[in-house]
């Protein structure tokens, strides 16, 4: 800032020359000292001017600032206020979190307690249903041993037999007229004596000595006696056997069954018999293909009794003709007497169905006998020959006591009614 300053006139005197000069020096440096001044006032007033743009624009940043910090100030409020509720919010969850812990916890003591209690109901459940499977087993097996209900009839039974005896009757018939006989032989083969030794086991000495020692060449009615007697011999233990194995080896079962009829009711002893019938062929036997090897046997047989009767022929050939030409006829044979035997062992357990066949020297009697050629008197004392035909009889157990039936009776023959009739063929 500028120093005006006035100027006094000072009176026109005169000076002495050094102070007029000292006087102008002085006068020199104040117009400089107060150049300098000028210019440092100059500048002060330019830093004035920057300091009051520096505190204009410091001002209007601070009040930025200010508004910014109260901005600011006004969010944080809001996001206090947020963390406030948010923390609240957190609060009541965990408030609401605990509850639903102790619920929860509640939930898993009644669950496990449920559980406990499943568990207990479903092992009382699975206890419940073994005891009334284990009943229901009792139940249907005391069911299936009293019931009395037969599979087929006394009638059936009947009408099986007969048909059995006329397959019989009609193999013997045919495989007896397709050999012819010659001379007798005055020595006999070792296959010979063999094929004798066999045909008494079945047929008895006299029936056999009879086939030894008779003719055959115009006449084979013994011999189709004799096939008759040996498959009416043979069927008869296919229908009564437990599992096709032989008497001596089935002896067992039979004796335990006698045991088992005398001390128990029919349809105990009954259902017994059926049950081990059923599955004694599974447990005893290990071929499987019973019929084939029952076939064998009966063959075998009518070969053996050809070779006894005098036929001239190796027992090869004739077994290799027997089995080419007759194996069905006899094949039909041995299945009949099986299915029998699944009938009367299985089927029926109400009563005791049984083939009658009398073995050979049973002594005559016509009230459960009928003679073939019916010549036989009913006073004869003479024993039988042989049986030609299987007969039936039906045993029932009445308390202690068994009541017997003869259904059908079996034929036999006589020896003097043998020899009549092929007297008569001979005179014929």
């Amino acid at each position: 800032m500028k120093s005006h300053r006035r100027r006094v006139r000072q009176p026109n005197t005169f000076l002495p020359h050094g102070k007029l000069m000292r006087c102008r020096r002085t006068k020199a440096e104040l117009e400089r000292s107060n150049r300098a001044l000028t210019a440092e006032g100059e500048r002060k007033d330019a830093i004035i001017r920057t300091l009051q743009r520096s505190l204009s624009d410091t001002t209007a940043e601070f009040k930025t600032t200010k508004a910014l910090v109260s901005s600011l100030t006004r969010g944080s409020d809001v996001l206090k206020q947020r963390l406030t509720d948010a923390e609240n919010e957190l609060q009541q969850a965990r408030n609401q979190n605990h509850m639903l812990d102790q619920q929860l916890k509640a939930q898993t003591v009644a669950a496990k307690l449920a559980s406990d209690e499943m568990e207990r109901v479903s092992l009382a459940h699975e206890q419940t249903r073994g005891l009334l499977k284990s009943r229901t087993e009792e139940l249907r097996a005391a069911q299936v041993y009293l019931d009395r209900a037969d599979q087929s009839s006394g009638a059936d039974v009947i009408n099986m037999i007969d048909a059995l005896n006329a397959e019989i009757f009609q193999t013997a018939a045919t495989v007896a007229e397709a050999f012819k006989f010659g001379e007798k032989k005055v020595e006999e083969s070792s296959e010979a004596v063999t094929a004798y030794d066999h045909v008494i086991e079945i047929l008895g000495p006299r029936m056999t000595e009879l086939l030894k020692s008779t003719l055959h060449h115009d006449d084979q009615i013994l011999i189709q006696t004799a096939f008759q007697a040996a498959m009416c011999a043979y069927v008869d233990w296919i229908v009564t056997s437990w599992y096709f194995e032989g008497r001596e080896e089935e002896q067992m079962l039979s004796s335990l069954y006698a045991i088992i009829q005398e001390s128990e009711e029919q349809a105990v002893a009954g259902r017994w018999r059926a049950l081990t019938r059923k599955y004694a062929l599974q447990a005893f036997r290990e071929a499987p293909d019973s019929q084939r090897q029952l076939l064998s046997v009966v063959m075998e047989t009518l070969v053996n009794i050809l070779i006894s009767a005098g036929l001239e022929s190796a027992t090869s050939e004739v077994s290799e003709t027997m089995a080419a030409q007759f194996a069905e006829h006899a094949s039909a044979v041995v299945e009949h007497a099986m299915r029998l035997n699944r009938v009367i062992g299985q089927g029926i357990t109400s009563c005791e169905m049984m083939p009658l066949y009398l073995v050979p020297e049973t002594p005559f009697d016509a009230s459960v006998m009928e003679d073939t050629f019916g010549s036989a008197s009913k006073d004869s004392t003479e024993n039988i020959l042989c049986t030609t035909d299987l007969g039936l009889m039906r045993m029932e157990k009445k308390g202690e006591q068994w009541e017997k039936r003869v259904l059908v009776k079996p034929k036999i023959i006589l020896k003097s009614s043998l020899a009549d009739t092929i007297l008569a063929e001979e005179v014929h």
